[in-house]
């Protein structure tokens, strides 16, 4: 069980939230509403007495509980070793170690072995999503919390990688964080929507996407198109 207890930190205003062991979750806002810092402050990348996990306050882990429990994947790859490759960065995420779990594995289920010995700060962002996708595997955290996973991805990767959240023998329990409003719709988790810091709605994906909250939260600016939700540019000015 992850459960957060009334978090006040930064822009983030009594978030309060609980995640069972056989659940995921999809955490929507607008820029700026906390999402990102509520995903640090889960991980101990931010202090917080107001975060437990397995029963245990995340302040209270050891570093290695955290690992097991805990991982936290960004939205951009960043790499201070010029020589460091594709699969160099990949051993440094395994936990424990399993053939399902081995880079080579994982390389090829992503279709991007063709990467193994390229250095990481030569990969194109597109690459690089896949890289932390990829070492998110081999980690094999309780509880991975993904920021913005499919942005920078071509549309083929973004269906590849939309296959490997929805698989739930690919990592354990997810909160994915995204603007992408499909991509939330299509993984039908929960949704927990940040707005000023402050929750908003939490609850089901499909009463969230109901036209009475989607009206609410974004105005005019989104419709509804069978099922895929675009940018209504008819309302810009």
């Amino acid at each position: 069980m992850l459960h957060v207890d009334n978090l006040s930190h930064q822009i983030l205003k009594q978030v309060s939230f609980s995640l069972a062991c056989d659940q995921n979750l999809t955490l929507l806002g607008n820029n700026g509403s906390g999402k990102t810092t509520l995903a640090k402050a889960i991980c101990n990348l931010i202090h917080t007495d107001n975060v437990n996990v397995e029963g245990k306050k995340v302040t209270h882990l050891t570093s290695r509980e955290r690992a097991r429990y805990l991982n936290f994947v960004p939205a951009k790859l960043s790499i201070y070793d010029e020589y460091l490759t594709v699969f160099d960065y990949l051993k440094l995420n395994v936990v424990k170690d399993t053939p399902s779990t081995h880079p080579d594995t994982v390389l090829e289920l992503l279709e991007i072995s063709h990467l193994k010995n390229k250095q990481c700060q030569k990969l194109s962002s597109g690459e690089s999503g896949l890289l932390l996708i990829a070492g998110a595997m081999i980690h094999q955290a309780l509880y991975t919390i993904f920021d913005e996973p499919t942005a920078n991805l071509d549309q083929a990767k973004k269906i590849r990688v939309y296959d490997l959240l929805k698989n739930s023998s690919c990592f354990h329990n997810k909160i994915i964080i995204t603007h992408d409003l499909n991509l939330a719709y299509k993984l039908g988790y929960p949704i927990l929507f940040l707005q000023e810091g402050r929750v908003h709605y939490h609850g089901e994906c499909e009463t969230f996407f109901e036209p009475n909250h989607l009206q609410k939260y974004f105005g005019k600016s989104v419709k509804n198109i069978e099922g895929n939700f675009v940018v209504n540019y008819d309302e810009s000015f």
